[in-house]
């Protein structure tokens, strides 16, 4: 039952959080508020249920940036990304990179928090 309402409180949790970084970062908020409008980019909202779906956890932080690919490569462009960080089962602490205008998941790197041979 308490595992139930575990995506619905992260979801939350990361709502609050977002507003507490966007506070902080008014001007990345600004540009994400006008790229949504324009149909740029995903909802956060969305973004963050996804996560929720596939990468259940806690998450602790939110950052929107602009991402650029490499200069020598014409073919690439700049693209806007939501960067989360999240604490899972185990310990582990989880980043992932995610394409706001897409949803697709460009990167996931895991950590173990723990260490070895220590009790946790």
């Amino acid at each position: 039952m308490l595992r139930r309402g575990m995506p619905a409180f992260a979801l939350a949790l990361a709502l609050a959080l977002w507003a507490v970084v966007a506070g902080a970062h008014n001007h990345d908020r600004d540009m994400a508020e006008r790229l949504q409008a324009m149909g740029e980019v995903r909802p956060l909202q969305d973004i963050l249920a996804q996560v929720a779906r596939d990468y259940p956890g806690q998450i602790l932080k939110v950052d929107f940036e602009r991402e650029g690919d490499d200069d020598d490569c014409l073919t690439c462009r700049d693209r806007w990304i939501y960067e989360l960080k999240l604490l899972q089962d185990q310990g582990r602490m989880t980043k992932l990179k995610i394409d706001a205008r897409t949803g697709e998941t460009l990167w996931v790197g895991t950590r173990s928090l723990r260490r070895e041979g220590r009790d946790p």
